[in-house]
């Protein structure tokens, strides 16, 4: 809280531009609202033919359902369009202000957030583009190559080497150059990459060190990012010093980035690729003849056949992300159908029509990825349900699970079952709903979701610790949870710092403290013992070069 930022005007007016123009990028919504079809008519319910009537049913609510798709797609354009208004207003409020600042809060796992709920660098692309640091600093010798990395990493070239990043840039200099000098010309390669407004913000930053004529004294005020690689299972692989999952989330030296998300795509690629080829040995043309479990290989088949070729790696990080902070089933499948459903309509299907095919190979893909995921990281599992066997006993007490976080902050999670009551008006009906402490605990979230929210105090942990050595030093720093920012010429001596401060959190007997405090607390439980830990050696952390890209 204590950094001063300002806003960015070149891309603040960028923006601006994008919504005034109808240029629908990033976070800037299209201000066109998709074409709404009529509300169909509910048919008639007294007609008597049953065949024709539950045809005409049928139809009605097809059409319903395509109403109501475009409808709230309408209504999710409307909401986005308030954020961005938001965003761009508040921005321009402060755009003449000497120094910006946001005030933290911690949640109870001792993460931390601005408090402003609209323009801060936790926000999105176009928050984080219009911000920059107010105080700058001296490229120096480095800075510039950081500079070209963190723009290949906006632009989605993030599975390379560091070298190949900055020569990445160096190639695309002249696609660098026109985005500074006509952003809306010809060519809008800028508006190509994964973070538009960021990537506009790293041109500028870069065509003004080098058109000052020496790089290595041009002040730049832009914070470059390093971001942890599928942070939460390198959490889990220090824990229980597991070699496998280190070596695939990059805790170990290797001379390219190891990227977890496209091991499992690659496997569940071949996976669905087998079921798609494989032919059935049974008559599928009279369903009702079939067996149960015939049904389930006919429907895994179909659905294999469907999404075959439709998977990549976006369509599986999310939910590979979000495994380790406890992502269910029906919500990995959500996930999914997002990005299927995209990809099904850029072919130019009607996915309306197809929604009942749709969500089952959804749910096919999703329980497929997760179980590639339990076999690749059998060490982050382990430790994951022996924190939940933990957190179910402790629960079943009657008692909510707590902890102490190792920077000392103590954590109670809040999950209780809340009482709604019912009040009915002559105007309308209030649900009210009683939240307090003196409530029963929630037993099954309390067991749920302990694994991810300790992973959360564990991350939230090395970020603070970080903090303070950067701020001993003298340095400038930033956090996102586990994205690192700092000004460009001190990004070797962060990655030093949170490489040292990494290394420190975890040769402390995190689990063992954790069990102790336990056993102390409530003598009467008798908890497992703990996982058993693997080889991996946390000092080759040091050496790791892509723990944080």
């Amino acid at each position: 809280g204590q950094v001063p930022w300002v806003i960015n005007k070149h891309v603040l007016n960028a923006a601006q531009r994008c919504w005034d123009e109808n240029i629908s990028l990033g976070d800037i919504p299209s201000r066109t609202d998709f074409v709404l079809p009529p509300e169909p008519i509910r048919p008639d319910g007294d007609n008597k033919d049953y065949k024709s009537s539950d045809g005409e049913f049928r139809l009605y609510r097809e059409s319903l359902t395509k109403y109501r798709r475009v409808y709230q797609k309408n209504m999710d354009l409307r909401s986005l369009r308030c954020s961005a208004i938001l965003k761009l207003n508040q921005a321009q409020q402060f755009q003449n202000f000497e120094r910006i600042y946001f005030p933290y809060n911690l949640d109870f796992r001792g993460r931390a957030y601005p408090v402003p709920p609209h323009l801060s660098n936790i926000g999105s692309d176009l928050c984080r583009g219009m911000l920059t640091f107010a105080e700058s600093k001296p490229l120096g010798p480095r800075g510039l190559y950081w500079l070209k990395v963190h723009l290949a990493n906006l632009a989605g070239n993030d599975k390379i080497s560091f070298d190949e990043r900055a020569a990445f840039t160096d190639d695309n200099m002249q696609n660098v150059l026109d985005c500074v000098n006509d952003p809306f010309g010809e060519n809008r390669w800028w508006m190509t990459t994964d973070d538009p407004f960021q990537a506009m913000s790293v041109c500028h930053e870069i065509v003004a060190a080098i058109e000052s004529g020496d790089p290595a004294s041009f002040e730049s005020s832009l914070p470059v990012h390093m971001d942890g690689s599928c942070n939460g299972l390198q959490h889990y692989a220090a824990l229980g010093r597991d070699m496998v999952g280190g070596k695939a989330v990059n805790l170990c030296p290797s001379d390219k980035p190891q990227d977890v998300y496209s091991g499992v795509m690659h496997e569940v690629i071949r996976r669905v690729a087998d079921e798609a080829d494989r032919v059935l040995d049974f008559d599928d043309s009279n369903l009702d003849a079939l067996s149960k479990n015939q049904k389930k290989m006919l429907a895994e088949n179909r659905a294999a056949k469907l999404v075959n070729g439709l998977i990549d790696r976006g369509v599986v990080k999310r939910t590979v992300m979000t495994s380790v902070y406890g992502v269910t089933y029906i919500g990995a499948k959500k996930q999914i159908q997002e990005k299927i459903e995209e990809k099904l309509e850029g072919k130019g299907y009607d996915i309306d029509e197809m929604d009942n095919e749709i969500y089952a190979a959804c749910g096919y893909l999703a329980s497929l990825t997760m179980e590639v995921m339990g076999e690749l990281f059998i060490g982050a599992r382990q430790t994951m349900n022996w924190l939940a066997t933990c957190a179910r006993l402790i629960s079943s007490q009657g008692q909510p699970v707590t902890w102490i976080s190792p920077i000392g902050i103590p954590a109670v999670q809040p999950y209780r079952q809340k009482q709604p009551y019912t009040i009915l008006t002559l105007l309308q009906t209030v649900v009210l709903v009683n939240n307090n402490d003196n409530l029963p605990i929630h037993k099954s979230r309390q067991a749920s979701a302990f694994p991810p929210n300790y992973i959360h105090s564990l991350d939230s942990s090395h970020m603070l610790l970080t903090a303070l050595e950067m701020e001993k030093r003298g340095l400038t720093f930033s956090a996102v949870h586990d994205s690192f920012w700092t000004h460009a010429c001190d990004i070797d001596e962060m990655n030093d710092v949170l490489r040292s401060c990494f290394i420190d959190l975890y040769n402390k007997p995190l689990l063992e403290d954790l069990k102790k405090t336990w056993e102390l607390q409530y003598p009467s439980l008798v908890f497992p013992e703990l996982p058993e830990k693997g080889s991996l050696n946390l000092n080759e952390v040091k050496d790791a070069s892509y723990f944080f890209q």
